[in-house]
């Protein structure tokens, strides 16, 4: 089967395993000297089987580097959702304290969209439009999101868009190579992120222009 395109750029990129057969992910970073100053990690949907066509459908990044980037540690995770035929969505998922590693958040996110992808198809598909939902805060009000965690290692995970794609194992170990750190910390740092389901996310402002 025809893999999605790399992100191109990058340092690093490289296709990573989904669970869904009709959903692959890639991950891009830039490596300096045991740090990762951006990344992109992308799920993409096949949307045709002759030839086979591929669409990112929900994009997470990283950008210290430039003026116009979105760094994670300052305004948050977020996710740009494409739809087949309407604008783009923004979202903004809740979560707690992210780990200094940015190999360990690249894990994490890489896990939120994995967990995530028969949501975000459905939001691609239009079966469904993502709504603000009720405002949850710590000191009360509405009911605590659900977080997801990334889930164990798992090396026997299909292969179904590139025979050469990582398992999630192998990811964790090419970030921990990356960043200098043991794969099992930063397996368990990523597995300790605390991200609300997407369709618990606050939806922001639809028509502007998320750069990496």
């Amino acid at each position: 089967m025809t893999a999605p395109s790399l992100p191109s750029g990058f340092d690093i990129s490289k296709h990573v395993v989904a669970t869904r057969a009709d959903c692959a992910l890639t991950v891009g970073f830039d490596r300096q000297q045991g740090y990762i100053p951006r990344f992109l990690v992308q799920l993409h949907y096949q949307t045709a089987t002759t030839p086979v066509e591929w669409d990112v459908i929900a994009r997470m990044d990283h950008n210290e580097t430039s003026a116009t980037g979105h760094d994670v540690y300052r305004e948050g995770l977020h996710v740009d959702i494409n739809r087949r035929s309407a604008q783009e969505v923004h979202l903004a998922p809740r979560h707690g304290p992210l780990p200094a590693n940015r190999g360990a958040v690249i894990r994490g996110c890489v896990d939120y969209l994995d967990a995530g992808a028969d949501y975000f198809v459905d939001v691609f598909e239009e079966r469904h439009s993502p709504g603000s939902p009720p405002r949850w805060t710590p000191d009360g009000g509405e009911q605590e999101p659900t977080f997801i965690r990334s889930p164990p290692v798992d090396g026997g995970m299909s292969r179904n868009a590139d025979a050469d794609a990582l398992s999630h194992e192998e990811l964790t170990e090419l970030l921990a190579d990356a960043t200098g750190t043991e794969p099992e910390i930063l397996d368990r740092e990523a597995r300790d992120m605390e991200i609300a389901p997407p369709a618990k996310a606050d939806v922001v402002d639809e028509s502007s222009d998320c750069q990496s």
